[in-house]
């Protein structure tokens, strides 16, 4: 069986199953709609929203309230049983997140951005395996309507197809399904567990490979072989700028990050300005925007760890003084100047010859010198970051860390002797990369999780995850009998006295709160954002659905213009700005 948006191509209807729609076989109804002018205070009442249904369940963390007069309470309440889909999303994809009700907050009502349905003629536990596979399957997506903001709608929702197995069929399909699915949870969960080991060993092997336990000193087999060596003192003692901040301590007298620890023999502490030249990028303004010499620029969104993204380049005009002043080239280690503060100072390399390319100034460029290993440079660099070394020493504001230049150049470094730091390199590339093969299978197999549980769900509509049993009353049979959902009681609303018309002044009236430009509020922010961060310190409000429509249509419009999508779609869209004109 394959299903569309309002039809069902039936391959092979199993013996005993029916063909129906959703309505017939469960009362669907749209929740309220959230009207702030209506607030009295007078019935606070728990309700959902779309974001309590996740992919995963019900969150409950954080149910806001709202009035719920006592008729509205027993229109829109939630009975154990119910199964509730989220209505809208800013992407079609996730439209039909679906989740059982339990009771789990008594009273508890709904908003419009949720669709409850009470099964009549199905389990609960079935109708979610159905909900899950449309979900996964596209249904929903496809079914999905909108501008900006989707919508699923109750009307489109309750016309989708709906086969219908026997009443005990249904519970062994929710039977077998949830002994599988709590299976493949299991194996996942394992398998998340196995990338924290991987994540653990990767720091361990950065942290060896810093600070000198990843391979035998050089001074020890120096001393085992009777055999002169250059230690790392003796090559700083031929860089006079190098020799004087080769110490245990800032120059300023104050100790640095990280804590001084014993190093091997021959190693010695210095500081990062002593062993490689820092750069900060070239600040981007409109005046560079146009020019004679648009050059590529590397911004942070183009450099994560260990790995730079050429393929997504932005042109910014660059003198030639400039170009010789911020061109990259082989060797040249990036850091991220500005970031969120667990990746501030996320650094990568340039390992191969590049065209002529330049870097903004959200990035720092270390560029080693001659008696320093470029990916050893990497190596600690990578160490501070997993270790909170550059979170440290960096400036934060409220959702920003900065790494000074000068905070770099002070902070302390480890400096093995040269041929040292290339067996550091070669054990650590080894391991490294056995770590990276590792993680990539471990991914393939959480691919592969997801895939089967799809698969899952398709058999368990398609009715070949368990026997029929020619004993059950078919579906037809238990279709006629129950008859259609019966309908929901309305009850009569007392009549309102009418109340003398109030004069609307200046301080009464209610205007929507101004809206930040989306443009305005990605410049302040000063790095890559994703949408629903934007769409909060835009000012706009999640329980509207008349201002998640209106910001959806906003950003349609500047997209291209002002914001660029750096990664991500839907929710998980990553975005920035690309220009500074007002």
């Amino acid at each position: 069986m394959t299903a569309g948006a309002n039809k069902t191509h039936v391959v092979a209807l199993p013996p005993g199953w029916a063909m129906s729609t959703v309505a017939q076989v469960g009362a669907v109804r749209l929740g309220r709609q959230r009207t702030p002018s209506r607030q009295s205070g007078d019935y606070p009442t728990r309700y959902l929203r779309a974001a309590n249904i996740t992919t995963e369940g019900l969150d409950l963390r954080e149910v806001l309230e709202m009035d719920f007069d006592p008729v509205e309470r027993e229109v829109f309440s939630l009975r154990p049983g119910d199964v509730l889909l989220a209505e809208a999303s800013g992407s079609a994809a996730q439209v039909g997140r679906s989740a059982i009700w339990n009771d789990e907050l008594p009273g508890c009502c709904y908003q419009n951005t949720v669709i409850r349905f009470r099964p009549h003629a199905v389990s609960p536990e079935y109708a979610l395996a159905v909900f899950h596979h449309y979900a996964g399957s596209g249904v929903f997506e496809r079914a999905a309507r909108g501008v900006g903001i989707q919508h699923l709608g109750a009307s489109r929702f309750a016309e989708l197809p709906f086969a219908v197995p026997p009443a005990p069929e249904q519970h062994r399909i929710a039977q077998e399904l949830g002994r599988r699915v709590s299976e493949s949870k299991q194996a996942e969960a394992s398998l998340r567990s196995a990338i924290v080991r991987i994540t653990e060993q990767t720091r361990e092997v950065l942290a060896a490979a810093a600070l000198g336990g990843l391979v035998e000193a050089e001074a020890v087999i120096a001393a085992r072989e009777r055999r002169p060596f250059e230690i790392a003192s003796v090559l700083l003692s031929r860089e006079p700028s190098a020799a004087s901040q080769a110490s245990l301590f800032h120059p300023s007298g104050e100790a640095a990050e990280p804590a001084v620890q014993l190093l091997p023999a021959g190693w010695v502490w210095t500081t990062t300005a002593a062993v490689g030249d820092l750069k900060l990028g070239r600040q981007k303004s409109f005046r560079h925007e146009r020019g004679d010499h648009p050059t590529p620029y590397l911004r942070v969104a183009n450099v994560h760890e260990d790995h730079i993204d050429f393929d997504d380049l932005t042109l910014m005009n660059f003198t030639p003084q400039e170009q010789a002043e911020y061109a990259l080239r082989r060797g040249d280690l990036l850091l991220n100047s500005g970031q969120s503060p667990e990746l501030v100072g996320r650094p990568a390399l340039i390992r191969r010859e590049i065209p002529l390319v330049c870097f903004q100034n959200h990035l720092i460029r270390f560029r080693p010198k001659s008696f320093l290993d470029s990916e050893y440079a990497l190596l600690v660099f990578r160490h501070y970051l997993h270790t909170g070394v550059f979170r440290a020493i960096s400036k934060w504001s409220t959702n920003l860390a900065t790494l000074g230049v000068g905070e770099l150049g002070r902070l302390r470094f480890p400096l093995p002797p040269p041929a040292e730091q290339a067996r550091i390199v070669a054990e650590a590339k080894d391991r490294l990369e056995a770590s990276r093969e590792q993680e990539v299978a471990v991914r393939a197999s959480l691919d592969r999780l997801a895939e089967l549980r799809r698969e899952l769900l398709g058999a368990a509509v398609a009715g070949t995850l368990v026997p029929q049993d020619p004993h059950d009353e078919p579906a037809t049979g238990m279709l006629q009998r129950l008859g259609p959902p019966p309908p929901e009681p309305v009850p009569a609303r007392p009549p309102k006295l009418k109340e003398p018309k109030k004069m609307t002044t200046a301080r009464t009236s209610r205007t929507p709160a101004p809206k930040k430009a989306l443009g305005d509020v990605l410049r302040g922010a000063q790095r890559p954002i994703r949408l629903p961060e934007l769409f909060a310190q835009a000012g706009y409000d999640r329980d509207s659905t008349e201002e998640v429509e209106r910001f959806y249509l906003v950003l349609r419009q500047e997209l291209g213009r002002t914001i660029r999508k750096v990664a991500g779609d839907g929710e998980n869209a990553l975005l920035e700005v690309t220009t500074d004109a007002t």
